[in-house]
């Protein structure tokens, strides 16, 4: 048997949303990209147009309703965490680790909430492209997992480019756009490293008073500093327990806990549920 066939994601198009098109991703990242038509997507009490042309990356456990004035059709594509961690994988060997730290970045904040607008035209039209070549592959009796691979690759470093490109843009409005998104970055970037978040390196790094640091960070991201570490670790947490077969003791080290007890604690506290509960309802 070829092992290309085996492809770990899924595939499909919705040909008309008569009405609406209720989307709850249960991969780590789904890409809704519009055909044809136009409409509202409805997420956090919020509305965002969409039309032809505009793409959405949805992350893991996010429900976004779709709401057409017209016939619309979608392309739907989930990457569960192994395709996207064997990508990653290949982003070490291709020197692209820079884009798959921001797709980290992309996929756990506000950059996602009105979806990718491809502010390169070429990179639009190539994206567009690349994703029929995915659909088409997919399709294909014989399909080659490594053009599907190669593909989504490809569309996410795009996808990168063009978020690259528009903090660009927003920073020569406001400088404190480009710091909180650098600030958020390094968290991310450091999530496992306790002493690197400390208060006292925050400030060595980003030139802030350390008794300011706390109160800038809430100030500019509507989130405390601590709550904010503290949520990007338990999703991290959570996608682990559901797609890998680490054990708890290995994620706690990983990610920094005290210990088993503190890790389940909080996760209980937050998830309503243990680890070990969550792993079994949830697990692939």
């Amino acid at each position: 048997m070829n092992e290309n066939k085996m492809v770990p994601l899924v595939v499909k198009q919705i040909l008309s949303i008569e009405e609406s098109l209720v989307v709850k991703s249960k991969a780590e990242l789904t890409l809704i990209y519009i055909q044809q038509g136009k409409g509202v997507v409805c997420f956090d009490s919020q509305n965002i147009p969409f039309q032809k042309g505009k793409l959405f990356l949805i992350p893991f456990d996010t429900q976004y309703i779709f709401k057409s004035e017209k016939d619309s059709k979608v392309l739907i594509v989930e990457c569960p965490q192994y395709f996207i961690t064997q990508i990653r994988l290949e982003s070490d060997r291709i020197e692209t680790c820079d884009n798959m730290y921001k797709l980290t970045y992309i996929t756990h904040n506000f950059h996602t909430k009105e979806g990718c607008v491809f502010h390169i035209k070429e990179d639009g039209i190539l994206a567009e492209q690349l994703l029929f070549t995915i659909e088409r592959e997919y399709l294909n009796p014989i399909q080659d997992y490594l053009i599907i691979r190669q593909c989504m690759a490809i569309i996410l470093n795009l996808v990168a480019r063009n978020l690259r490109q528009n903090d660009f843009s927003l920073t020569k409005e406001s400088k404190k756009n480009q710091d909180v998104m650098k600030l958020i970055t390094y968290v991310q970037k450091n999530i496992a490293n306790r002493k690197s978040l400390s208060l006292e390196s925050l400030s060595k790094e980003f030139g802030i008073a350390k008794s300011y640091v706390g109160e800038y960070f809430k100030k500019q991201a509507g989130v405390s500093l601590q709550d904010y570490i503290l949520d990007y670790k338990l999703k991290l947490v959570e996608i682990r327990l559901k797609h890998s077969t680490m054990r708890l003791k290995e994620i706690t080290f990983e990610l920094d806990f005290n210990d088993e007890s503190h890790l389940s604690k909080i996760f209980k506290k937050f998830k309503g549920m243990s680890p070990s509960k969550y792993r079994i309802l949830h697990k692939d």
